[in-house]
């Protein structure tokens, strides 16, 4: 077996449990999504009781715990979507030059998501240390919680962006599932290459 069939192999068992990784991911920014609509739903229900009943129920908590789930969603549910190349970009320049160009222009890009992504990783490490010291004040749990769910989106973040760095290098297939959006990307493509 060649040197290159070895590193595909090592990088399609890589990209196996990325995926894996990712799904759980999905799943827990899914649940933190759920649990926010519940907790909304509680201090809604809360406000129209008092409002029409009178009965004085106070749910601090739920708004609180619903911002904090909003955060975890948001950070784990974002490492997600850097794996399956979901982030807000533009790459209509990427799509317009030839492959082997944009290739490395993807690759460049991972590189500059990556910086980014260790940046908020050394944020987040001195956040929690403050956190540690800082107390929420409805449910009275340390700050370091909410901030550590910020810690682990972006360290996931970095391994599925260096994941899709790899791949750039190596030239591998994507995992991407056809979505009707990278169909409509592709119709925007041959009709901006038919006008030229």
């Amino acid at each position: 077996m060649s040197e290159r069939c070895a590193s595909h192999e090592k990088f399609l068992a890589l990209q196996r449990t990325m995926l894996a990784i990712n799904n759980l991911a999905e799943k827990c920014a899914g649940l933190f999504l759920l649990g926010m609509l519940i907790a909304i739903s509680v201090s809604v229900f809360a406000r129209l009781l008092y409002t029409y009943t009178g009965i004085p129920l106070t749910t601090p908590w739920a708004e609180e715990l619903a911002r904090y789930l909003m955060v975890g969603s948001v950070f784990i549910g974002g490492a997600a979507a850097a794996y399956h190349l979901r982030l807000i970009g533009v790459d209509i320049f990427v799509s317009l030059v030839p492959r082997r160009l944009a290739r490395w222009l993807r690759l460049v890009s991972h590189l500059l998501t990556l910086a980014l992504a260790m940046l908020l990783v050394w944020k987040s490490v001195r956040l929690i240390e403050l956190g540690l010291k800082q107390w929420s004040p409805a449910m009275e749990m340390p700050m370091a919680y909410v901030y550590a769910l910020m810690a682990i989106g972006c360290l996931l973040m970095c391994a599925n962006t260096l994941t899709n760095a790899a791949r750039e290098l190596l030239d591998a297939p994507s995992p991407l599932r056809e979505s009707a959006e990278m169909e409509e990307a592709m119709e925007i493509k041959s009709s901006v290459e038919g006008a030229l």
